[in-house]
């Protein structure tokens, strides 16, 4: 019988294949007996672990070491860079970039559809990372629709970019973090039925972790979720389990996008006061503003203004619409997000008078639909899909969720997302921008010019 594949993001993603018959009772005595002990305990074996190339760590200055003389810092300042450009090898391609930018222009406005008055959040990056995970996996006209979706000619074309693009993001320094994560797993209890030299290529070119649990048990969820909450330092899964396995769950793909970083100007807390919000129901709520004035580059155009603020891995732009215009019209425009841009010809410059609402957003959403818009329709029916590149067993997929969350405060920013400050030097131009966020709003987050995520606030 035809079994089933599911799929989660949880600022990560999660590929569950479950099916339409009972799953034999787990195999192996020490996952068994665990289980029998204390059936929360995490139970897992771990087939291959990823293995991290060692990242630079940013220098201390004289102002955290008074041992350490100027000169000396400014000589490691260099050689760090020097050995992060080294490590990544050249960098995220033009074409990878192109590829995830026409993605998100593509699928943001998708996945956010039936979310408006809410707080909510995605990761365009995320589902893009983990729906090239599932490409080796799905074969014929199931591998099609997926590389299609993507915005990749073929497999090893997608294999390439896939390698790029977590080299290119990958940060691990000490100061801040980027960290795009995958994991295999599988069901102990079907044993034999993989396609080994699948796992094997998503081990080697994805990164992947490769695990097996007794599936359709609390230890075999708690396995999952204590993963997920390690690679995203506990944002995620920190509270309790995050996902719900079957004895019919046939394997779970999980992919983790975890960022933190600072801000390059950090707010001061002093100047942090209580405001009014007004919120997308048209109710007033109090939040906590964080308020500075920045030279910079902004943007006033038919609708909305712009302006965005940097951190030490990319920018993080604030959109504020026009009264009356909701966030998630803006979005609807698949050419929003590349416009966004401190390069484009209407940008202007001058003093950006911000006051920015503290924020804590979680979000989940269910992006079946998103895919079946994006045209991966095989994979979603019993009768089409083909997944023969991941197992003997007949499945196709049902499930594809996201979790988020994004929390912004005056030291930086905290999740799977980027952000920005802008900031200058010398004399005030007489153009002011004025980004007062206390009404729905929405963010993009970046590093590198990839959009991590794109969430919009309607309530604080």
């Amino acid at each position: 019988m035809k079994r089933t594949v599911s799929i989660l993001l949880v600022s990560a993603l999660l590929l569950s294949l479950a099916g339409c018959q009972q799953a034999s009772e787990p195999q192996g005595s020490q996952s068994s007996q665990s289980s029998q002990q204390d059936p929360t305990q995490a139970v897992f074996t771990a087939l291959k672990e990823p293995t991290y190339p060692e990242f630079p760590q940013f220098p201390k200055n004289p102002d955290e070491d008074p041992s350490i003389d100027w000169q000396t810092y400014y000589n490691a300042h260099d050689e760090y860079y020097s050995a992060v450009m080294e490590l990544r090898g050249g960098g995220i391609p033009e074409g990878t970039r192109f590829a995830i930018s026409d993605f998100a222009a593509k699928s943001t406005p998708l996945a956010l559809a039936g979310q408006e008055g809410k707080n909510v959040a995605y990761s365009p990056v995320s589902l893009w990372a983990a729906l090239a995970m599932l490409a080796p996996c799905a074969q014929g006209n199931s591998q099609s629709q997926l590389l299609s979706a993507l915005g990749v000619a073929g497999q090893r074309e997608l294999t390439d970019q896939v390698g790029r693009l977590g080299r290119g993001l990958y940060t691990d320094d000490g100061v801040s973090s980027l960290i795009l994560s995958n994991s295999v797993w599988l069901n102990d209890a079907q044993e034999g039925e993989y396609v080994q030299a699948t796992l094997d290529t998503l081990g080697r070119d994805y990164f992947a972790g490769v695990y097996s649990a007794p599936m359709g048990t609390a230890g075999a969820d708690q396995a999952i979720t204590d993963w997920i909450a390690k690679e995203t330092h506990g944002l995620i899964g920190g509270d309790g389990p995050v996902v719900d396995t079957t004895p019919d769950t046939l394997a779970m793909l999980v992919s983790s996008l975890y960022y933190k970083a600072a801000w390059v100007v950090p707010f001061e807390a002093e100047q942090t006061q209580a405001g009014d919000f007004t919120t997308a129901a048209g109710s007033t709520v109090s939040a906590d503003f964080m308020h500075a004035t920045r030279v910079g580059s902004f943007l006033n155009r038919d609708g909305y203004q712009a302006a965005a603020l940097e951190t030490q891995l990319g920018e993080m732009f604030f959109v504020l619409p026009q009264e009356g215009t909701a966030p998630e019209e803006l979005l609807s425009d698949t050419s929003f997000l590349s416009s966004l841009s401190s390069g484009a010809a209407d940008v202007q410059y001058g003093k950006v008078e911000w006051s920015v609402p503290k924020f804590d957003l979680s979000a989940d959403l269910d992006l079946i639909s998103t895919l079946k818009a994006l045209g991966i329709t095989d994979l979603l029916d019993p009768d089409k899909a083909d997944l023969s590149g991941l197992t003997s067993l007949d499945t196709f997929l049902t499930q594809a969720e996201q979790m988020t969350r994004v929390s912004v405060d005056e030291e930086g920013v905290e999740a799977a997302a980027v952000t920005i400050i802008a900031d200058g030097m010398g004399g005030i131009p007489d153009e002011t921008c004025v980004m007062n966020l206390n009404r729905p709003f929405l963010f993009v987050l970046r590093s590198q010019g990839v959009a991590l995520f794109v969430g919009v606030v309607n309530e604080v």
